[in-house]
């Protein structure tokens, strides 16, 4: 069962119009939620990325937050997912009238959901720098928008090149994120986490949003730099972080980074994987 406007019928049974807004000017957003231990994780998180973008897409929602975690819920319990972990995704599109100027500024939206096993921490050496695309700041980059191309196409790189994990460059040629995830630079050390600026080009994702709130509380600094792939230093532990769980990159090419252990322990307390 899917959740289409409020609806709760059989996948099978949705369509879109050919005039959908989503499909054809990628006229939305969406979100990739991740239910675990009968918890939404990152709720509040998601919740203000989703505000954050239909403010800046000029559209209204067709559900306040209370709203949201019933219809979740709901789908959730009438596909038997309430005692195991599960993955969501909500996509909320323009409704439907104009041509590149919308008409209105309402929205419609779809809830999927299937179950999802806890993804396994992995340790990727066969890392390397897209050659094919550069992302670019701008108004709306910061935005988990359905106009995903950049991560289609540095997906279809990482595969081509037999890549574990494909790094992206912004237009300058500074590190701006992964190929699904935001990237991270830990100084266990120091106490200190570094993450590229949003002047990268890179998502404001769930995860980063969720770190900047709670380090503090594990006595960690978080922060923001423009950095080049050569900065890097092996003194650096490499993570990758989504909703979904943390990776560490162990090479860059074959440049050893650091080993990243102890940090995987400290970033598994702070998101409470």
């Amino acid at each position: 069962m899917i959740n289409y406007n409020g609806n709760l019928i059989p996948s099978g049974s949705a369509s879109l119009e050919v005039s959908n807004r989503g499909f054809q000017y990628g006229d939305g957003i969406f979100e990739t939620i991740i239910f675990r231990k009968k918890e939404i994780m990152f709720l509040n998180e998601h919740w203000e990325r989703i505000l954050e973008g239909v403010n800046d897409l000029k559209m209204k929602l067709p559900f306040t937050k209370e709203e949201l975690k019933i219809i979740l819920f709901d789908l959730l319990e009438v596909n038997g997912l309430m005692g195991q972990s599960a993955r969501m995704k909500l996509y909320i599109w323009r409704k439907t009238g104009g041509l590149y100027a919308p008409e209105n500024l309402e929205t419609e939206f779809l809830l999927t959901s299937e179950p999802s096993q806890r993804k396994k921490i992995q340790k990727f050496e066969k890392v390397g720098i897209a050659h094919t695309l550069y992302l670019q700041k701008t108004a709306f980059s910061h935005l988990k928008t359905i106009s995903a191309l950049p991560y289609v196409m540095a997906g279809v790189e990482k595969k081509e090149r037999k890549l574990e994990e494909i790094i992206l460059l912004d237009q300058d040629g500074f590190v701006a994120e992964a190929s699904s995830s935001n990237i991270y630079f830990l100084d266990i050390e120091n106490r200190k986490i570094y993450t590229p600026s949003l002047q990268c080009g890179c998502i404001n994702g769930v995860s980063r949003r969720y770190l900047f709130k709670h380090a503090k509380r594990f006595d960690l600094e978080v922060q923001e730099v423009i950095w080049r792939p050569e900065e890097l230093s092996s003194n650096l532990s490499i993570f990758t972080i989504n909703v979904a769980g943390v990776n560490c990159i162990q090479k860059i090419y074959e440049i050893k980074m650091g080993d990243g252990s102890e940090g995987i322990k400290l970033l598994e307390e702070i998101f409470k994987w």
